[in-house]
């Protein structure tokens, strides 16, 4: 058996003895049988070396000109060149887990579709755009959790109910409150603008069932009241052909509290609140995706900006597969 630390002879399989160094320093190798000597340069050695490096360049904060090596720029792109065609890629376990979040982030003309855990990254997926489709085929490969955390794009839901159909949503909170900011700004000029803003925001104080049942209440309750000016109409005086005739009046105020209506008929306002889904906390924000990846991308993307979109997208795949649960040293992919 071949021995750690040793090289043998190519031609006899002879093991080859040391010969003192090269005039560059490197190792001299005979073979004390065929006479004949040279180097044995380790390239597989020095390759799985040289991606360590790339991989910690990349996800690091130094530019180029401030690697703490001797070599030019060009020669550590050359030098580099064969590593962005080494692609990482999540080892899919099959494991059901109780909550996923859902996310995704532009990067050039793309997106990156991302899976995780409160814990860690488990799945990516590039599209050309957020889609049911898209989000399919990322769905596809993992198995039904119990709980979804989502910012309710049109795309993700629908694939929810198509691949998940048994999975409870949680609809992030923080979404939901920049949209009724949206619609209501944050100054209303009507009273009952205003007081749908501050329901609105008391939702951040919801923490317990019976907060949010009287959280329920206050919104009926608001409804009443305000029903009859909601429900207001503007009419056109001698309208166009093929011109709207109405309007109603206050069409973003009604379109945010039937936001929030949909919401709670869909049951996905307060999942967070449900202790019988899940025994860990169920987060009721994307901000493990948000904060915790995508912001720490768009930083990692700008220290290394003027990349190509193709490299950009290995950024990516590597910053996302440090973050799976157990990530294995670059040189495994070799």
């Amino acid at each position: 058996m071949k021995q750690r630390g040793f090289r043998y002879c190519p031609t006899c399989s002879t093991r080859l003895q040391r010969r003192g160094l090269t005039a560059a320093g490197t190792q001299r190798w005979k073979c004390i049988v065929c006479s004949k000597s040279g180097v044995r340069p380790r390239t597989d050695l020095s390759r799985a070396l040289l991606l360590e490096r790339f991989v910690s360049w990349l996800m690091g904060k130094q530019s180029q000109t401030e690697l703490p090596h001797s070599i030019t720029d060009r020669m550590w792109r050359k030098q580099i060149n064969w590593c962005w065609d080494v692609v990482p890629k999540p080892e899919l376990t099959g494991e059901a887990y109780p909550i996923v979040l859902l996310d995704g982030i532009g990067v050039g003309s793309l997106v990156c579709l991302i899976a995780r855990t409160p814990q860690a990254v488990i799945a990516w997926y590039w599209a050309g755009w957020e889609s049911s489709n898209t989000w399919e085929k990322l769905l596809e490969q993992l198995p039904a959790p119990a709980v979804v955390v989502c910012d309710g794009q049109k795309g993700i839901l629908l694939a929810i109910a198509r691949c998940w159909p048994r999975t409870r949503v949680q609809r992030c909170v923080f979404h939901v409150w920049q949209n009724i900011r949206v619609k209501l700004t944050l100054h209303p000029q009507t009273e009952a603008g205003r007081e749908l803003l501050q329901l609105t925001r008391d939702l951040w104080q919801v923490k317990t069932t019976e907060q949010a049942t009287d959280w329920q209440a206050r919104l009926i309750a608001w409804h009443g009241r305000c029903q009859s000016f909601v429900r207001e109409r503007t009419y056109v005086q001698d309208p166009q052909p093929r011109q709207r005739r109405w309007w109603y009046t206050h069409g973003r105020l009604r379109s945010a509290y039937y936001q929030l209506n949909k919401l709670l008929q869909d049951n996905q306002l307060f999942t967070y609140l449900d202790k019988t889904l899940t025994a860990e906390p169920i987060p009721r924000t994307t901000n493990y995706v948000e904060g915790g990846i995508n912001s720490q991308l768009r930083t990692k993307l700008k220290l290394h900006r003027g990349m190509s979109e193709d490299h950009q997208r290995r950024l990516v795949e590597w910053y996302l597969y440090s973050r799976t649960e157990d990530p294995k040293p670059p040189r495994k992919f070799l």
